[in-house]
């Protein structure tokens, strides 16, 4: 019987301590400081930086106007990714991240040059490959902005104030109503998408003709998603005449898709690799893919490095159906949805979320 609860207590010991042994080689959780030099102690500044493992990101976040940026992370050794607008992608030697230090990385690397790039008539479906050279040079500059625009919260509660209007327009543009609210930002977005998958599944305009529609616009989430890159093709573009000076990736739905979905341009600056924005119309929307509804979302730079959304909009034809020999569906104006950042002084009217979407019904007459 002692031999026997011995021989427990011994099992037990070596059951803690391979937990324990097991608990220290997982690590623990320490907070640590990477700091960005561009030499002569210049911060780089909203640039994306990332612990990393391999291929996998164990945490990612956007440098300040100092050029830092703190985790919290298991310690080991890992590699820093730094990606910045316009400029190659930089991975350090492995490094190991001890409790409460701080890292100092020099990063120079060479800037991406867009304006000498030759562009492709082809189109390519699906998740953009490094094959396509050009293509996935642009759009690996309109990701880095997309990211930080994603990782820019914590930058809104500075900016002041977003002004959110709706407005009826008449036939030839004229305002016949108009509804405007400013609302402080704190740490809202603009505006988001709230059920991703329902856009991939439904589709990004529903309803009909007697109940009205609902509109839905892409956010930083909807355009790096695995979703949508599956479903639509992209290939880039210049317009000489009506876009100087800039490159934009081109998307639209893969042939096979059937359901409402949207098509566009995401533009970028060729000398800065900025990117400026994204405008789209709805299509395979049946009736109301004839008199092309759809928006724009611009983007922009802040002080401290970070990127917003600075102006947003979703215009949709208001329709009415028009009885005689034959009824016919016609337009009777716009309804236009959006809003843009403001000055931190002005005083709000109302305060309210702001949503992406936006609801049109058909009138009888």
């Amino acid at each position: 019987m002692r031999f026997q609860v011995i021989r427990a207590l011994l099992v037990a010991i070596l059951g803690i301590a391979a937990t324990a042994g097991s608990s220290f080689a997982q690590g623990t959780m320490i907070d640590v400081r990477v700091r960005l030099d561009a030499g002569q102690n210049t911060p780089i500044t909203g640039a994306l930086v990332a612990i990393v493992d391999g291929d996998r990101v164990i945490s990612e976040g956007l440098s300040s106007q100092r050029g830092a940026v703190t985790f919290r992370a298991v310690a080991g050794t890992y590699r820093i990714r730094v990606r910045r607008i316009g400029y190659r992608p930089f991975l350090s030697d492995p490094v190991t991240l001890r409790a409460n230090n701080e890292l100092v990385l020099h990063v120079d690397t060479d800037r991406v040059v867009l304006d000498a790039m030759v562009i492709s008539a082809s189109a390519q479906c699906g998740a953009i490959t490094k094959d396509a050279q050009t293509l996935s040079a642009v759009w690996d500059e309109i990701t880095k902005a997309l990211r930080a625009s994603q990782l820019t919260l914590n930058d809104l509660g500075g900016m002041g104030r977003m002004l959110m209007y709706k407005r009826e327009l008449g036939i030839h543009g004229e305002v016949i109503s108009s509804d405007t609210t400013t609302l402080p930002i704190t740490n809202l977005r603009p505006f988001g998408v709230s059920d991703l998958p329902s856009l991939t599944e439904r589709g990004y305009v529903r309803g009909d003709p007697q109940a009205g529609w609902e509109y839905f616009g892409p956010d930083e989430t909807v355009l790096l998603s695995d979703a949508f890159a599956a479903t639509h093709c992209f290939k880039v573009v210049r317009d000489r005449k009506k876009r100087p000076g800039q490159i934009g990736v081109a998307f639209e739905p893969a042939p096979k898709r059937k359901l409402s979905d949207i098509k566009g341009v995401l533009w970028v600056d060729e000398k800065t690799a900025e990117l400026r924005d994204v405008g789209f119309v709805y299509v395979n929307a049946g009736l109301l893919t004839n008199f092309e509804p759809g928006g724009f979302t611009k983007f922009r730079r802040v002080h401290s490095g970070a990127w917003i959304v600075s102006e947003w909009q979703l215009r949709m034809p208001k329709l009415v159906a028009r009885r005689g020999t034959n009824e016919s569906i016609d337009v009777d104006g716009y309804i236009e949805n959006g809003g843009r950042i403001m000055a931190a002084d002005t005083n709000p009217k109302q305060e309210r979320r702001a949503r992406s979407s936006a609801t049109d019904s058909t009138r009888k007459k």
